[in-house]
């Protein structure tokens, strides 16, 4: 599977965008984009990318929440493209919402869905346990020290994710995150459970 992060206008507020495809653009292979973000001149960057003769550039779009940041694009790249559009919950251009352990064909891979509340109630993260990837959203997996408040909910993410084998972060903000992955959600985890664990959530 490929992975092409789009372009970033830093004039606008927008989240990492990437597209995924296959190794050899095969007909049958899904383009699949996660997080659209706000920017619409990725439109032209995607339409100038090669992603398979007779094919849609994306066939699917996939949100890892339902922030403005990450999906107010959705609607417009459904409509522009044709594409099916995944999330969480109910939101603009939402045609199926997903559940926890489900496992959609991304590229030429798959992905599987994990319900990972913390940032907000309808994050998700997206792992490729083949190519031991994991698409984050804003789920944050490296806080340095102890300190703030944090949800039970987000603690219970950070362990689960620490069970996973990743070697690759892609965030929805952030660089990827490539060295030393599960060292740095374990000591994530610990500095959390060494903050302060409220029951309010983040919406």
């Amino acid at each position: 599977m490929r992975i092409v992060e789009l372009s970033q206008n830093p004039l606008i507020y927008t989240c990492r965008s990437y597209l995924l495809l296959g190794d050899w653009n095969r007909i049958y292979d899904i383009n699949t984009l996660i997080d659209p973000g706000t920017d619409s001149s990725v439109l032209a960057e995607i339409e100038a990318l090669s992603t398979g003769f007779g094919k849609n550039p994306v066939e699917q779009i996939i949100l890892t929440h339902n922030h403005f940041d990450h999906a107010a694009s959705a609607a417009m790249f459904k409509w522009h493209f044709g594409a099916k559009v995944y999330a969480w919950c109910e939101g603009e251009g939402v045609d199926e919402l997903l559940y926890d352990g489900q496992r959609l064909n991304a590229g030429d891979s798959s992905l599987q869905v994990l319900h990972t509340p913390g940032h907000s109630s309808d994050s998700i993260c997206l792992y490729c346990q083949e190519q031991k990837w994991l698409f984050s959203g804003d789920v944050q997996l490296h806080i340095r020290q102890p300190g703030g408040v944090f949800t039970p909910e987000y603690v219970e993410t950070l362990r689960r994710l620490a069970s996973l084998d990743i070697n690759r972060v892609y965030s929805g903000h952030d660089p990827a995150l490539t060295l030393r992955v599960r060292e740095t959600i374990l000591q994530t985890l610990a500095n959390v459970r060494n903050s302060r664990i409220s029951s309010n959530e983040c919406s």
